[in-house]
């Protein structure tokens, strides 16, 4: 737990790990400076490989963030660790088992990374076997914090750490066939669990619109990276929930960036370079930037590159 601003342990032990942890607290507390963290998970559309082009058309001030698409959080942690921004953050999204596993990382990290531990070495013995029972064990959890060890342990070692579910809400991405996959990095759980806690993350399971609509106004950065407009009818891999993102979906999300923008909110929005996308944001041209970006997802290599992207902006 956080107290003092200090972490105490529950067991009362000061091993040298822990007491490793609560000097990184204090040198940040000491220095204002975040240590370095980046995304715990892996998500397909991440944004690692364009922080440079989206931080440099970022604004240069805010007091409060948002991202209610939050997927593996790599714009957020770019700004807090690396570029040492402060800001308090509004973090959501609608997959509650993402969110499940961003409130575990703040809440008890040092207990997530025990129970991760424990998933390696299970994956160690077992890779593939392991993989299917951890897959089909849905919904024996005794707490928070073990749902999200078996989500984050799915999502280092399933297929390019997509996240697909069914009509029914049941994940079903097959195994990844990886030979030594770091399922624990606790350095970096560690790292996240503080900039979580420093940035006064507010996070939660919820739609974009009630976040935004509720809570957004004059002078705040909101980063929009929803579920990208596919750019042909086999690259269809929105269905984060069960209900999809659908073209309608991409109207409406078009209609409360204008709303937005109306309340003089900061907003930045990446999409497909796609005719839908350029013609809902045709009132933003002047300020739209086309990208290269990779896709990771496609299971042929060959297929990753060459693709387009489109950053958005509502403010030059």
């Amino acid at each position: 737990m956080l107290k003092n601003n200090l972490i105490v342990f529950a067991d009362g032990k000061n091993t040298s790990m822990q007491w490793e942890v609560v000097n990184l607290q204090q040198n940040y507390i000491l220095n204002d400076k975040m240590t370095l963290c980046y995304p715990f998970i892996k998500w397909a559309g991440g944004k690692t490989q364009l922080l440079q082009q989206l931080y440099g058309l970022a604004p240069a001030t805010f007091d409060r963030y948002f991202e209610p698409f939050i997927g593996g959080g790599a714009l957020f942690f770019y700004l807090i660790s690396a570029k040492n921004k402060r800001f308090t953050a509004y973090l959501s999204d609608i997959n509650a088992e993402l969110i499940n596993s961003y409130m575990a990382v703040k809440d008890d990290v040092e207990k997530l990374i025990k129970l991760l531990r424990r998933q390696e070495n299970g994956y160690k013995k077992a890779s593939a076997g392991y993989y299917y029972k951890l897959r089909s064990n849905n919904n024996k959890f005794a707490n928070h914090i073990e749902k999200a060890a078996r989500f984050i342990a799915l999502n280092r070692t399933c297929y390019n750490g997509l996240y697909r579910v069914n009509r029914q809400g049941i994940f079903n991405v097959p195994w990844g066939k990886y030979k030594d996959p770091l399922i624990c990095n606790s350095s970096n759980l560690r790292n996240v669990s503080i900039a979580l806690r420093y940035s006064k993350a507010i996070i939660n399971a919820s739609d974009y619109k009630e976040i935004l609509l509720e809570n957004a106004k004059e002078g705040d950065f909101i980063y929009l990276d929803p579920p990208y407009n596919p750019v042909s009818s086999t690259a269809y891999f929105t269905r984060y929930t069960n209900s999809g993102f659908s073209d309608q979906n991409q109207k409406e999300l078009a209609d409360v960036f204008r709303e937005l923008d109306e309340r003089e909110c900061k907003v930045l929005l990446s999409n497909s370079s796609t005719a839908l996308v350029k013609e809902l944001y045709s009132d933003f041209a002047n300020n739209t930037t086309e990208v290269n970006a990779l896709r990771s997802i496609n299971c042929k290599g060959s297929r990753r590159a060459g693709h387009k992207e489109l950053i958005i902006r509502n403010y030059s």
